[in-house]
Order: structure tokens, then C-alpha cells, then sequence
């Protein structure tokens, strides 16, 4: 396989390489301070954090967790029976990882550290690709904390965590999956550059008083340029590897530019928001005339590590909700 393309990210000055402007503006001073405070959606951290309740760190289900990992781990052998190499992008629990910044009182229980060390497990023992991006994160997070990998304000990571996990899962792919050369190259890559966020999502859950501390805030997104050469001639929307997920791996946070330039490949995109769930989201491409036109090699599947107490039948995914034996029939059915 090709060697993957160089980003020029340094160890020594983390992602951001040279630059050192800071990631997030400063916010207005009355959340400087502790306030152990809430609304129906949100609690209010410090600094200016802000975190959804929906993601519980103390008691957690974890019969419910078991049901929802033995779901995934029959689609990951569902799918390499089919001759589909899986990966699993499982994006650590923002709150979680930024528990320095919860309200005074906060706990984090045990059970909420192993939501994602037993999805990690289970999901590799079935044959899955399974990077810790969890331990990446903390790394990372300790190397270079004045670039943020999460935003305050938003339930997304910012462009620099999408990055650094984007980097970490093309090298787990590149290691431990069987993919051929690429007749056609990856997405160029240029510089970093500045990216604002008007407002977080989360602050749509505070008071009108309380949303007007809050202004954007600024990451560092890679610049993506345009094909040269022979490539530039070539129009061709087919792909091997797929990537299929949340909101996070949206375009916006550059996550598949990133993860196609490290592979030396095209790398496709199909995701929907997270109140549709990526048991739909992964079934819909399946039955795509996209699928079926064309199998690819090798699908990475995004998960949350919150949604991991989740089956496909849960009421949050709305009318995208199923049954999970109908779920795994399905995909059975799609893949035959």
C-alpha cells in the first residue's frame, strides 16, 4: 500500500504544528467560575462548558449496553461474511473526557469508563478495527492542551480532534486491513487554516439571558485542495471504503478529507444527524443504489460511546427505529 500523505504534524507542537493562537474565544466572565446550575438539557460546567444530561455518567445500564454491543458485533460478522472489512470510529463521550470542566458535585461512575472499553473490546474481538481514541485523546489533550478537541459549546468535536482520530484510524486501517493500492488518490491537503462556530448546539437549550455570554468559537480546520494532474481529469464517484455515521463525520469537521489523504484513497461519506442513529444511517447505504452498484472493501461505521447503551429500537431514533433481529435481517438481506 502506498505510503500515507504527510500533514507536517509535529509531536513536539501537536496538531497545530507552529501555529499557537488559541482554538476557542474567551467567553464572558460569569462562567469563569464553578455554577453547579442547569437547565432541562444542559448543565452548565465552568470555563463555559457546557454538557447535554443525555450523556449519563452515573448509572449506567450496562445489561443495556451488552444488548446494544451484541447487536453490533453480529453486524460487524454480518458484514465480513459478506467480504466487508469493518472499522469502528467510536467517538469518546465528550463529557466525560472533559470531566475537569463539570459542574462542582459531578461523579463519574465506573460503569461510564467501560461503556467504552468494552465497546473497543468486544467490536475488535469480533474482527473489527477498533483504534482507542479514548487513550489518543488524553494524549493528545496532555501534549497540546491549548487546541481544544472538543467544542465548549457543542456536542461535536472540533476539526483538530476529527483530525487527530481521522490520522489514528487510517493507521490502524492501513495496519491490520487487506486494501489493495488505489488506482485513484487521496484528497490533497493544504495548510491549516481558521474555522468559526457561529453557536454551539447546546446553547439553544439556555435561557436567552443565559445564551448571551456565549459567542463563537474558532478551531483550525485543513485546508482541502483541488486534484492535480491526471487526477483532475478524472470524474468518478465510486468508492471502496465507505464511511457511515454521525453528524460528526459530516464535511464540516473534515474528518473524511483527512481519513481519504491518510489512506491514499477515495473515501466516501453517508451520514445523518444523530436523532436518526447509525443503525439506520448504516442500513439506508446498504440498501443504496450506491451499495449495490458498487461493494466496498472496507466500511468505517461511527458511533458515539453515549449511544452505546442504545439498541436500534430505541425511541430516541424516532420513526428510524426497529426491532434488532429486523435490523440484522435486514442488513442480511441487503448484503446477500
Amino acid at each position: 500500500m502506498p505510503e500515507a500523505n504527510s500533514l507536517k504534524i509535529t509531536r513536539r507542537a501537536g496538531l497545530a504544528g507552529a501555529l499557537a493562537a488559541p482554538l476557542v474565544t474567551p467567553l464572558a466572565s460569569p462562567w469563569r467560575t464553578a455554577q453547579a446550575q442547569q437547565t432541562s438539557l444542559v448543565e452548565i460546567g465552568t470555563d463555559g462548558w457546557l454538557f447535554p444530561v443525555w450523556d449519563r455518567l452515573v448509572r449506567v445500564d450496562m445489561a443495556a449496553l451488552r444488548n446494544a454491543l451484541q447487536t453490533v458485533v453480529e453486524t460487524i460478522g454480518i458484514l465480513r461474511a459478506a467480504r466487508i472489512q469493518v472499522a469502528i470510529c467510536l467517538i469518546p463521550s465528550r463529557k466525560r473526557m472533559m470531566r475537569q470542566f463539570l459542574p462542582a458535585g459531578s461523579q463519574v461512575s465506573p460503569e461510564a469508563a467501560q461503556r467504552y472499553t468494552m465497546t473497543v473490546a468486544e467490536c475488535a474481538r469480533a474482527g473489527a478495527v477498533v483504534p482507542d481514541l479514548d487513550a489518543l485523546f488524553r494524549a493528545q489533550m496532555q501534549r497540546d492542551p491549548a487546541h481544544l478537541l472538543f467544542f465548549k459549546t457543542d456536542t461535536h468535536w472540533t476539526p483538530m480532534g476529527a483530525e487527530a482520530a481521522a490520522v489514528e484510524m487510517a493507521r490502524a486501517m492501513r495496519a491490520q486491513m487487506q486494501l489493495p493500492p488505489s488506482s485513484r488518490p487521496g484528497t490533497r491537503l493544504g495548510d491549516l487554516r481558521p474555522m468559526q462556530l457561529a453557536a454551539g448546539d447546546l446553547t439553544q437549550h439556555l435561557t436567552p439571558a443565559q445564551r448571551a455570554a456565549y459567542g463563537p468559537e474558532q478551531s483550525l480546520i485543513r485546508q482541502i485542495l483541488p486534484p492535480e494532474g491526471a487526477a483532475a481529469l478524472i470524474e468518478d464517484d465510486s468508492f471502496d471504503t465507505m464511511l457511515i455515521g454521525t453528524s460528526n463525520v459530516q464535511p464540516r469537521f473534515g474528518f473524511q478529507p483527512v481519513l481519504s489523504n491518510q489512506l491514499v484513497r477515495p473515501v466516501g461519506l453517508s451520514w445523518k444527524p444523530n436523532n436518526v442513529g447509525t443503525y439506520f444511517t448504516l442500513l439506508e447505504y446498504l440498501r443504496s443504489d450506491g451499495f449495490r452498484q458498487q461493494r466496498p472493501r472496507a466500511i468505517v461505521w461511527n458511533h458515539l460511546e453515549q449511544d452505546m447503551v442504545n439498541t436500534p429500537n430505541n425511541p430516541a431514533w424516532g420513526s428510524a427505529a426497529m426491532a434488532p433481529a429486523e435490523f440484522l435481517n435486514q442488513v442480511r438481506r441487503a448484503v446477500a
